[in-house]
């Protein structure tokens, strides 16, 4: 006779191994009273030392599962600065997401900030977040469907590699990467470096990844095309985007629509949406994509869209199965 242990366990491998998710439980901060007042942030500190940044939604209601995004600054950047850049705690954006800072660490010299999967850094930044999301969760009433990430340049690199761990596949629910530096680091010789052809390492757990990434042609920092950089491989943009979509099981040929008063501007979009590329334009640079003055732009090259409106749309229409 099978014991029920035996066969729970059964079923779970089978589960994963067939890309699908488990059933996931109540969020254990339901029913709390928040740490955090209400419509405004808060710092913490990990047991490792790390840090991160809460925004509580001013509706919060502690009885009722909240989404939550996570965010991430590029390279030499922190927490502040892309609070400031993404805008994701202003009503015009999001009134009804907790949205979650990380800080990334310092390497090599200070200042220097990096994410996982950079050349240079060995942080465990997957286990970071891990981290993150279970004393989130045992703080606040966070919907375990709903749990999102987002993050700019080498953050947005780190989004990508949060999309293709095994775990986090399975616990983050959409992906949002602008300018991303997806680095490549097992390819560490610029003669072995193809970024059209290169492919992508990725381990994702599900096969039905919600992924939405924004890249301008005008960016010099990470270019759209690729390049050997920092002693590792970028692939082209458009390659990467492809690839996610054929190891969602989608036509590799996108459906592209025109973004209006952009120059060129493109939506290339796979799967009825599973999968999107956002090419901001010829002249958008190594930027979040903005209609207004920001950090990154400085009021000089501005976008005929708003990512971050682009993005909260594209998390709202995704879920966990």
């Amino acid at each position: 006779m099978f014991s029920f242990s035996l066969v729970s366990t059964a079923l779970i491998s089978l589960t994963v191994s067939l890309g699908l998710s488990q059933p996931l439980e109540r969020a254990t901060g339901c029913g709390k009273t928040p740490s955090i007042t209400r419509g405004d942030f808060k710092n913490f500190t990990t047991a490792e030392g790390r840090e991160y940044r809460v925004w509580l939604p001013a509706n919060y209601d502690s009885n009722k599962a909240t989404p939550l995004i996570l965010s991430y600054h590029g390279a030499n950047k922190d927490m502040t600065y892309q609070a400031n850049l993404d805008q994701l705690t202003d009503p015009l954006f999001n009134k009804d997401h907790i949205v979650a800072y990380l800080q990334g660490k310092e390497v090599s010299r200070p200042g220097h900030t990096e994410w996982e999967g950079a050349p240079d850094c060995d942080s465990d930044d997957i286990g970071f977040t891990s981290d993150v999301l279970d004393a989130l969760s045992a703080d606040l009433c966070v919907d375990q469907k709903r749990i999102y990430a987002t993050g700019k340049s080498q953050g947005g690199g780190f989004v990508g590699r949060l999309a293709c761990d095994s775990r986090m596949s399975g616990r983050i629910a959409a992906f949002a990467p602008v300018s991303g530096a997806y680095y490549i680091k097992e390819i560490d010789q610029e003669s072995e470096c193809h970024p059209e052809t290169v492919k992508v390492p990725c381990d994702a757990s599900r096969t039905n990844v919600p992924i939405m990434a924004f890249h301008g042609g005008a960016d010099g920092t990470i270019k759209y095309h690729g390049d050997f950089r920092s002693g590792a491989c970028l692939p082209d943009v458009s390659s990467w985007a492809r690839q996610w979509a054929l190891r969602d099981d989608l036509s590799g040929t996108p459906v592209n629509t025109t973004i209006a008063k952009s120059d060129n501007g493109v939506i290339m979009t796979y799967g009825g949406g599973l999968v999107r590329l956002v090419y901001d334009g010829d002249d958008i640079g190594h930027f979040w994509p903005s209609t207004a003055r920001n950090d990154d732009n400085k009021g000089v090259t501005l976008a005929a869209f708003n990512a971050s409106s682009y993005i909260m749309e594209f998390f709202r229409n995704h879920e966990l199965p």
